[in-house]
């Protein structure tokens, strides 16, 4: 199965520098604008579209959507980026987040997600996925989401950054 993972497009926080986790924030106007440009000029054959269940990846998807509007499409909460519990809504510069990442069955900020939980619910839908019919499948998710998708197909791969609409490919 071949999967094209994007992040969604960009939000206020985004450039802000908030840490959103599970707010439930929108796309601003670059971001719509990232969406349906990247949308437009995405030309792969997909069988399905599975989206985060959060605005800012849902309103991402919908420019993929109005293109191809005869796949199915699915919105699922394990596609959601880490949980940030009671960092959520603060300033990225207000935490060690290198640390946050580097702990793997607790986390380093009260009521976040667990590195572990986080990688736990994204390899459940990707064995779901691979179970599935489908030849091609448009993941629109969030940048730690990717990154622990790679992590989980290819245990050497480096995290990095993900821009904002950028489209991965990868074969599962």
């Amino acid at each position: 199965m071949r999967l094209y993972i994007t992040r969604h497009g960009e939000t206020d926080a985004n450039v802000e520098g908030i840490l959103q986790g599970w707010i439930d924030t929108e796309l601003n106007v670059k971001g719509i604008a990232q969406a349906s440009e990247a949308a437009n000029s995405f030309n792969k054959r997909v069988d399905a579209i599975f989206s985060s269940d959060l605005k800012r990846a849902t309103r991402t998807a919908q420019e993929f959507r109005n293109r191809y509007k005869d796949v199915p499409y699915f919105e699922d909460g394990r596609l959601r980026v880490r949980g940030f519990g009671d960092a959520a809504g603060t300033h990225r510069e207000g935490h060690d987040l290198e640390q946050f990442w580097a702990v793997e069955d607790r986390s380093t900020i009260p009521n976040a997600e667990t590195v572990n939980d986080l990688t736990a619910r994204i390899a459940n839908f990707l064995e779901e996925l691979k179970a599935k019919p489908y030849k091609s499948v448009l993941v629109v998710t969030h940048g730690n989401v990717i990154n622990r998708m790679q992590m989980i197909l290819d245990p050497n791969h480096e995290s990095r950054p993900q821009e904002n609409v950028t489209i991965l490919e990868i074969d599962i």
